[in-house]
């Protein structure tokens, strides 16, 4: 993801030297729903590990207490 920032000012600069000022309100936008669609699915995935962590261990202590 840093890289992916560090591309994204390198355009920005590269806009403001050619001239291309209307594209730049895009690249920032794109640059934000990027990183909330990132910070999303990251949590996400923490989310589904730390359940299906919960649910092995919840399912090994039920067949332990079983024996």
């Amino acid at each position: 993801m840093f890289i992916i920032g560090i591309i994204g000012i390198i355009m920005l600069f590269w806009f403001a030297l050619v001239g291309l000022w209307k594209l730049i309100p895009w690249l920032i936008l794109a640059v934000i729903v990027t990183s909330i669609i990132s910070i999303f699915l990251e949590h996400m995935v923490w989310v589904f590990v730390i359940v299906g962590v919960l649910a092995v261990f919840y399912f090994i202590g039920a067949h332990v207490d079983q024996k």
